[in-house]
């Protein structure tokens, strides 16, 4: 005769191996961490990266990052608030090997090189520096506008003349 099982211990076993599940997905719920994306603000398309555009990441003083696109011109590059940098390759990193980037902390010039050795120091001599200085110190051309005042000022007053030496009656005079 077999002996039957009775239902408190059928409910024991069956608590034991739901028990070993839940475990299960708390191990895999602790071991799933996000993958860490690249902010959409400096992701460059692959037409851009051929024309010379990179990302930036700033590192604000803060905590937060933010991103930018722009244009590399020699190893200058201008951000939005109008400040112009310059890097010469070293600090240029790429996001899964496609997407060019450089970081930037908030309160320095040049981009912050990740992999410098201790006691190089990031700073930027030469020909780019040249530039950065020539793009700072640019003098905009003075606007031509006032000569073209005083040419159709005068126009005016060639025709003014003309009519009242034509039409005497019609100025009253």
């Amino acid at each position: 005769m077999s002996e039957e099982i009775s239902f408190k211990e059928k409910l024991d076993k069956a608590y034991e191996v739901a028990s070993i599940f839940d475990s299960l997905d708390e191990k895999k719920k602790e071991k799933a961490i996000k993958k860490l994306k690249l902010p959409r603000k400096a992701k460059v398309s692959a037409g851009k990266r051929k024309k010379g555009w990179c990302g930036i990441l700033f590192l604000n003083e803060n905590r937060n990052i933010t991103g930018q696109k722009v244009k590399l011109e020699g190893g200058t590059y201008r951000t939005k608030d109008d400040y112009i940098h310059v890097t010469n390759g070293t600090e240029l990193l790429f996001w899964e090997g496609k997407h060019p980037i450089l970081f930037q902390r908030y309160d320095k010039l040049n981009p912050t090189n990740l992999f410098a050795k201790e006691g190089e120091k990031n700073e930027m001599y030469g020909q780019d520096l040249v530039k950065l200085r020539y793009k700072r110190d640019l003098i905009k051309e003075k606007k031509k506008g006032g000569m073209n005042i005083i040419v159709i000022g005068a126009v005016l007053v060639g025709l003014y003349l003309l009519a009242k030496l034509l039409f005497p009656n019609l100025f009253g005079g």
